[in-house]
């Protein structure tokens, strides 16, 4: 490689890759200007977080349903998530929580309900509450769970099956009356849905159990007919296993009948419980902090990101300032002509 050429690619790399020297020299000599937009950034950075509104962020924790029977209902969802490999004993419903919690069917309940509020001297629903635009109930109610929604957590751990709801409102009191009335209407709704799935289980087998009673009736009576008719069987075995046919159908018939009965007394039993579905573990309390905004956090963000950003154009500036403006210039006559 000739001389001439080599000392020409090093001095295009000495161009291209600046030292330290001439990278801090542009800054340390624009420092006043960059220091004023950086304050100036985390000035208006800290108004704006001041004049921010202040949320207050409420928690509750829940255990897993371990008992799929009191959930008969749900419980049928819940094996869908088998043909994916979730194997989690008592979890399977719980991974439906994050679903319902957001469901229409539970927010509209719980948006309906009034709460104490220090923005107004009577107990208000959300939906005057969160000063909520509309010609029609229908459009209120849709702006309303949306907003819900922005605000509410939900969050599972597939380890431990446990599920974590968090919900941020402007009053800390209010984000714990509100989550905790999540919380009820989840426990309501799937108790209502047990109740529901046992009463129909109660009819169903309430038909099948007289069906059942009048066919093993049906059965007994033949094979009775049958040994009254056939005082000796044990001489022909044609008989003996007619009757074994017929006792084998009665002792089918009696079988079923028996363990319909006890279905029934489970569904009966299942029908009149009042016991929570929900186990909560935490239940939601008034946070003692805001959650946001963090006024000190942002700053110092912002303060860095304008420290730094400002240091970079001054040094980039200085260093590659020309070239660009005269690229731009040129640019810019190519396309007037």
């Amino acid at each position: 490689m000739p001389e001439s050429k080599k000392r020409a690619e090093d001095a295009e790399s000495s161009r291209l890759a600046p030292g330290v020297q001439e990278v801090l020299t542009p800054i340390w000599t624009a420092r006043k200007k960059i220091l004023t937009f950086t304050a100036a950034v985390a000035v208006l950075t800290l108004i704006v977080n001041f004049l921010s509104p202040v949320y207050y962020k409420a928690t509750t924790t829940i255990l897993p349903e371990t008992e799929k029977s009191k959930l008969s209902a749900l419980g049928q969802f819940a094996e869908i998530a088998q043909v994916s490999g979730i194997t989690i004993p008592g979890s399977e419903i719980a991974r439906l929580y994050p679903i319902l919690v957001t469901s229409e069917s539970i927010l509209r309940s719980v948006i309906e309900k009034t709460y104490g509020s220090t923005q107004f001297a009577e107990p208000v629903n959300l939906i005057s509450y969160f000063d909520v635009g509309g010609s029609t109930p229908a459009e209120q109610m849709y702006v309303a769970l949306r907003i819900m929604r922005n605000l509410l957590s939900v969050t599972f751990d597939s380890r431990t099956g446990v599920v974590t709801m968090n919900l941020e409102m402007r009053e800390p009191q209010l984000a714990a009356d509100v989550l905790n009335s999540i919380v009820q209407e989840m426990d309501r709704f799937m108790r209502q849905k047990r109740i529901t799935n046992a009463t129909e289980q109660l009819k169903w087998i309430d038909v099948r159990l007289k069906d059942v009673q009048v066919e093993l009736n049906a059965a007994e009576d033949t094979l009775k007919s049958f040994r009254e008719r056939n005082r000796k069987v044990s001489d022909s075995p044609q008989l003996m296993l007619e009757q074994e046919r017929l006792a084998r159908r009665v002792l089918l018939h009696s079988t079923i009948f028996v363990e319909l009965k006890k279905q029934y007394e489970l569904a009966k039993i299942e029908e009149i419980k009042n016991i929570a579905i929900v186990n909560v573990l935490d239940a939601a309390t008034p946070p003692v902090r805001k959650e946001r905004p963090q006024r000190i956090k942002n700053t110092f963000i912002f303060f860095f990101l304008a420290l730094v950003g400002s240091a970079s154009y001054f040094a980039l500036d200085a260093m590659y300032g020309a070239e660009w403006r005269k690229a731009f210039s040129l640019f810019k006559r190519k396309s007037v002509s």
